[in-house]
């Protein structure tokens, strides 16, 4: 997390002075960057929502990198909020807030506690998992927006479903590598049935016909017979280049 591009974090909560205690730590960190030590070496961004369905607008205009939910003791709403997030933005982090961790299924990214200790909250963001990471996605020609799953290729500008956003971006982040049918079916559709995969076979076909010049005689997103497929961006860059 050394970019010096801004930490862009949402803050879901209806109690002002938890808001004010972050909103304070966050501008010191912002106005000292540079001059002393720090945990994280990139500004942050703040923003600050009190329902959810201010949070989910925000949330798809302007893609969060972390989103902070405060937990009450009533948490079930927000427990479903997390994981409408989770659905839409997959790619940020979901922190709790809260004065006692909380036992739920959900599986939260982090917990800060209440009162928020600057050591603890600033060592949690450096300590975001690996799988949180910006929602665009860019390789060769092609440009994933996850937050509103859009995908920009030679071809235009498209909308996809939750199932071809999550496939296409499984195949851009492990692109010019093989990725096992067994391995898709396992990460997208969470079941490890093979006798039947004509889902996949539609999603691959769909995808083809976004960003292959012949969707029949594919260049870029090759099948590797028995194995899986591989997205190949050398070949689309190698293409860029000689068109």
């Amino acid at each position: 997390m050394g970019s010096s591009k801004a930490l862009r974090i949402l803050y879901v909560g209806r109690k002002p002075k938890l808001a004010d205690t972050l909103r304070t730590l966050f501008d010191q960190h912002n106005d000292e960057l540079g001059q002393t030590s720090h945990y994280l070496r990139t500004p942050i961004h703040f923003c600050i929502v009190s329902n959810q369905k201010l949070a989910l607008h925000r949330i798809r205009s302007e893609p969060p990198r972390v989103v902070i939910v405060e937990i009450e003791k009533k948490s079930e709403s927000r427990v479903r909020f997390c994981e409408m997030v989770r659905y839409r933005l997959p790619t940020a982090a979901i922190l709790a807030l809260a004065a006692l961790k909380p036992e739920q299924s959900f599986a939260f990214d982090g917990f800060i506690r209440a009162p928020v200790i600057p050591t603890q909250l600033f060592a949690t963001l450096e300590q975001l998992p690996s799988h949180c990471s910006d929602y665009l996605l860019q390789r060769g020609s092609l440009t994933l927006n996850i937050a509103t799953r859009t995908v920009t290729t030679a071809k235009g500008d498209y909308t996809m479903t939750p199932k071809q956003c999550a496939l296409l971006q499984l195949l851009m982040t492990h692109h010019n590598e093989v990725v096992k049918r067994g391995d898709i079916m396992q990460m997208i559709w969470e079941t490890s049935y093979l006798d039947d995969t004509r889902t996949l076979d539609v999603h691959i076909r769909w995808l083809r016909e976004r960003i292959e010049p012949d969707p029949s005689n594919p260049v870029y997103l090759k099948t590797v017979r028995g194995i899986g497929y591989r997205l190949n961006i050398q070949e689309m860059v190698n293409a860029e280049w000689t068109a």
